[in-house]
């Protein structure tokens, strides 16, 4: 069935075991029959909060698209608290979609972000009916999203995603009274066009923006409970995915937040043998277009828009749900930076990867892009060499790109970096420039050996494809926090860190350089450490840190490549 017509049915209600009724918006095919099912369920209104995908176009294909407000959200009952709710809702959700009148009893689900997790913690609950997911750029769990990305606080993520997305509908819920609901508003409008003061509140868990309203009091506690909480746990498929039988077409971005996520999810099922597909273009969170950032990648990149967006999701429904043969692929498509194509892949990382070292050097001034820093494979012979530079709290490295997802001017994705790179906080190395191409492609990390006289600090990594002309577009970057890998053992040690700096795909064309940059803060992208011991979380203290890069015979520095060979 290709193009029917369609009728809508709206707010049509769904009991949950605990009592509380969700409400969906049903769009279905004007035709006689039983047709399969498509479900999201997300936070952003059903009426007004899909981006990426049309309802009624895939209703118009021949399936019953059920559109559903999650708990405490829009026209759903209960109380709203991220994630809590959506592995038991998602089950009975499925369920009841799969008998609804007119449903032959499959289910799929769809949704990007938020609603891309609600699909994972569904399957993860195991409900017979659903088939079938496609979870794009999505989370595997809360903890590693937000508070604790190896260690430190996704602080503008956080904060954003709650003023900007979560809490006006919190406002409507819970204030009441129309005269202290308007001054809430206004209120709020204020504080979305000061975000980026804001960033710098300390401490955290007292920010105004939201404590003030009082329309959001998880904001704070989540903020507070350890890693060992139970909440994390069940809001958690990062360690159930043997729990996910369903198969998946995992969509991400090189410069989206949950890349490393993406890839995971697809691994797990991939693992497994359920027939997952990947798919990673250029693109930031929820942008599916071929200028990026600073950067346009050309007519290949932006070939997922929106009407790519539907033909894909419906090919891969109608093969799971309706028996329909797909497109002969491989299972992992990649968007190859540098010369702007797609390639097919068997497995992650490719087999053909070999994982190369490159190693940092400097005469020990490699601070700035015109200090005396420089990268090789050559493995470094002498003792003793290492650089220094300050960390001040009160004066963190701003976020600059990069896969992020808070509110800023030039929040996300590739952008040039030689302003930044002026600091004397920032650590550069960089390559000669290369007579032929070199492709890089997979996991990405930095072995850094370093010496802090702080008790506890960050360190942080970048890796920069530097045009002939000098502009320096980001790659992909990381941070690990001291005390995540050394605990108590951090201060005045030389100690081996090792910073994950997720994935990428690109092509250095002769001609260009790459550079590593090495610092202690990306600012808001990450909270600043304070170096205390504390977190800004909960203190307004903080100290100067001294920190030092050793990269010599006995500590060799440097970062690990996955070139194609």
């Amino acid at each position: 069935m290709k193009h029917c017509k369609i009728k809508i049915e709206k707010d049509v209600p769904a009991k949950m075991r605990d009592g509380v009724t969700l409400y969906a918006d049903v769009y279905r095919p004007d035709a006689e029959g039983e047709f399969p099912v498509l479900l999201t369920r997300l936070p952003y209104s059903k009426i007004f909060g899909l981006h990426f995908l049309r309802p009624d176009v895939l209703a118009e294909n021949g399936y019953i698209v059920v559109v559903q407000d999650v708990r405490g959200r829009f026209a759903s009952e209960g109380e709203f608290i991220p994630y809590i709710n959506e592995a038991n809702d998602g089950y009975d959700t499925v369920e009841w979609a799969a008998r609804l009148p007119q449903a032959n009893g499959k289910v799929g689900m769809f949704g990007l972000s938020y609603y891309g997790y609600t699909q994972l913690l569904a399957a993860m609950a195991e409900p017979p009916s659903l088939k079938v997911i496609v979870p794009t750029m999505s989370q595997n769990n809360m903890t590693d999203v937000f508070n604790d990305h190896d260690g430190a606080l996704e602080l503008g993520a956080w904060a954003s995603w709650s003023i900007e997305s979560i809490l006006p509908d919190l406002i409507v819920r819970n204030i009441t009274d129309p005269e202290e609901q308007e001054l809430a508003f206004e209120k709020w409008t204020k504080d979305m066009d000061n975000l980026e003061e804001w960033y710098k509140f300390k401490p955290i868990n007292a920010w105004p923006p939201i404590k003030n309203t009082g329309a959001m009091p998880y904001f704070t506690e989540i903020l507070d409970y350890p890693l060992d909480h139970p909440h994390w746990k069940n809001t958690s498929v990062k360690n159930n995915y043997d729990k996910v039988k369903t198969p998946g077409l995992h969509i991400g971005g090189w410069y989206d937040c949950f890349l490393d996520k993406t890839i995971a999810n697809f691994l797990g099922g991939h693992r497994q043998g359920l027939g997952d597909k990947l798919v990673i273009g250029p693109w930031t969170h929820g942008n599916f277009i071929s200028m990026i950032g600073d950067r346009d990648f050309g007519t290949a990149a932006g070939s997922w828009g929106e009407a790519a967006m539907h033909e894909r999701h419906i090919e891969w429904f109608n093969h799971w749900l309706k028996g329909e043969l797909l497109p002969q692929t491989a299972p992992i498509q990649i968007f190859t930076m540098g010369i702007n194509k797609w390639q097919g892949a068997k497995n992650w990382p490719l087999e053909n990867t070999n994982f190369t070292p490159l190693y940092f050097h400097s005469d020990g001034k490699a601070n700035t892009r015109i200090g005396d820093g420089t990268a090789s494979f050559n493995r470094p012979k002498a003792t003793g060499n290492s650089d220094k530079f300050v960390y001040d709290p009160e004066n963190p490295v701003p976020s600059h790109g990069g896969g992020t997802l808070h509110k800023a001017i030039q929040a996300d994705g590739p952008r040039d970096q030689r302003e930044l790179e002026l600091r004397e906080d920032i650590l550069c190395y960089t390559t000669a420039p290369l007579t032929e191409e070199l492709e890089v492609t997979g996991p990405i990390e930095v072995t850094l050996w370093a010496k802090t006289d702080a008790v506890n600090t960050d360190f942080t990594a970048k890796i920069m494809d530097v045009m002939p002309d000098g502009t320096a577009f980001n790659l992909t970057e990381g941070i690990i926090r001291a005390s995540k890998q050394h605990g108590d053992t951090v201060q005045n040690e030389i100690q081996r860190y090792t910073i994950n700096l997720w994935a990428t795909s690109n092509v250095f064309l002769p001609g260009h350089s790459i550079r590593v940059e090495i610092s202690s803060s990306n600012f808001p992208r990450f909270d600043a450490n304070p170096n205390t011991g504390a977190s800004f979380i909960n203190t307004t203290e903080s100290v100067i840190a001294n920190q030092t890069i050793f990269h010599d015979a006995e500590h060799p520095s440097h970062i690990l490549l996955p070139i194609i060979k």
